[in-house]
């Protein structure tokens, strides 16, 4: 790799970067091969106006005010209390948390949905900011040359293979971990913040164990059903919740705390989160089974049975059983009238094989198109389909690994239709709701009260932190989903 840098750069161009990446560790005080702080708020900025034209803001003031003012406290009594951060709460259902460069932290609905106290809340923060504040992206970014931030840090938020597959930012850091030892200082660290404002360093515990059942859960529900799985890489990614040395450093931290100030718990965590979104969000479609149903684009879609279906900001999607084929469904904008073979023609300069289809849509048309591989060069053929309705276009490709997806493809093709009035229930999302467990209540009886297909009890456990055989007590304020 040193090689193809110096061949782009020129072996004095290359000392000069190196050069100038060194910087200081705001922590330790030490010299650092890392990019300049300069650099770090440039690309932040950049990128992360990238990252909200691919994902959305999570549709709540009040919730999105909270997340940012424990992020900001937390800054500010951390290393580098003059950085601008900038704390952002993402509409995605995935678990997960990352900080890009620059101080730009973002936390997903997603991980919020399995804590249960602000110091939770806290405590995942303060880890994220402690990535910023010991610089691990910076010096990740000298370390592998690389200048790509924005699509990796999407592919975290939203677990697409394809997009974490069009970059390669800090070598998947954000992906899989910064390392044990940069991950156990992000730990020290945010347990560090997190005590100087008085919350307990015990519950970094606690929120690790929680997230940590949430993944164990998580990777046997993928093994069953033959997929992956995207974990969050933080707090417990290199260590278990019983590890000495996390223990250790976690528990050090409570000397910064002023006990004669202790904050109190008053459940504006539970207030705030009651009501929030749970699974995938309504503006970006709903998944049941192998059908997918969108209320604002009134649309459906059926695909293969036994199909599994990925349903990202990015691209909706479905692999076969065996993953040898897939399907994908894009939308763009057209300005109608559009006539669907022409509009394949002019997206697929190799358009052929063109042909009418029959749908309950006005204008559909399908073919086959062969594109480029941008990474290998290597040509590939894929099968194309795109249907007009109004200014919306849905353009479908099928791809495959030796054949193209032929019978599965048109039947995908068309299935594609408005909602009937029967199925706006099941294009509406799903939302926490809190309640007072009665006595009596069990997690059984919860889960049946819960708008939960699969997996109820398993969920409504893991919601709780009851997770794999807790009950409820009478009086307990419970997550259920509605």
């Amino acid at each position: 790799m040193l090689n193809s840098v110096i061949g782009r750069l020129g072996t004095a161009s290359l000392i000069l970067l190196l050069l100038q990446a060194c910087a200081t560790d705001p922590v330790t005080g030490k010299r650092t091969l890392a990019m300049s702080e300069n650099w770090e708020i440039n690309a932040g900025k950049k990128y992360h106006q990238q990252i909200l034209k691919q994902y959305e803001v999570y549709d709540d003031p009040e919730l999105q005010a909270y997340v940012n003012d424990i992020g900001q406290r937390l800054a500010k009594t951390s290393h580098r209390p003059d950085l601008p951060f900038t704390f952002t709460l993402l509409d995605s259902p995935q678990v997960n948390a990352f900080a890009l460069p620059g101080g730009f932290v973002y936390i997903t609905r997603g991980i919020m949905a399995y804590m249960n106290k602000e110091s939770h809340l806290a405590g995942v923060i303060g880890h994220e900011i402690g990535h910023v504040t010991g610089r691990h992206g910076a010096e990740r970014a000298v370390q592998q040359q690389l200048a790509t931030v924005a699509t990796v840090a999407v592919a975290v938020g939203s677990g697409s293979g394809e997009l974490l597959q069009a970059s390669q930012m800090l070598g998947g850091a954000l992906i899989s971990g910064y390392g044990r030892t940069q991950e156990l200082e992000s730990d020290e660290l945010g347990a560090e913040y997190i005590a100087k404002n008085n919350y307990a360093p015990d519950d970094m515990i606690d929120v690790i164990g929680i997230l940590k059942n949430q993944e164990l859960f998580a990777k046997e529900r993928a093994r069953t059903e033959g997929r992956q799985v995207q974990g969050y890489h933080g707090l417990f990614a290199s260590h278990p919740r019983n590890d000495q040395r996390l223990n250790e450093v976690i528990q050090a931290a409570e000397k910064y705390r002023d006990l004669s100030k202790p904050l109190p718990d008053d459940g504006t965590f539970l207030r705030l989160t009651n009501g929030m979104s749970f699974g995938e969000s309504e503006s970006q479609g709903i998944t049941r089974g192998n059908k997918f149903y969108h209320k604002d684009l009134d649309l459906f879609i059926e695909f293969p049975q036994g199909w599994r279906v990925q349903n990202t900001p990015a691209v909706l999607g479905a692999i076969s059983p065996d993953s040898s084929q897939a399907i994908q469904i894009r939308m763009d904008s057209v300005a109608p009238p559009v006539d669907a073979m022409r509009y394949l023609s002019s997206k697929f300069p190799s358009f052929r094989d063109g042909r009418k289809v029959s749908t309950v849509e006005d204008q559909a048309a399908a073919g086959v198109a062969t594109i480029s591989d941008q990474r290998s060069g290597q040509k590939q053929n894929l099968r194309v389909s795109m249907i007009a309705r109004g200014d919306q276009a849905f353009v479908i490709s099928g791809f495959g690994k030796t054949t193209l997806p032929n019978q599965n493809f048109f039947d995908v093709v068309k299935s594609v239709r408005r909602l009937k009035s029967s199925e706006q229930d099941l294009a509406s999302g799903r939302n926490i709701k809190l309640i007072t467990a009665k006595r009596g209540d069990t997690i059984a009886s919860l889960a049946k009260r819960s708008n939960l297909s699969s997996y109820a009890e398993a969920q409504i456990r893991l919601l709780n932190d009851l997770y794999p055989d807790g009950e409820p007590k009478a009086g307990q304020k419970i997550k259920i989903i509605e």
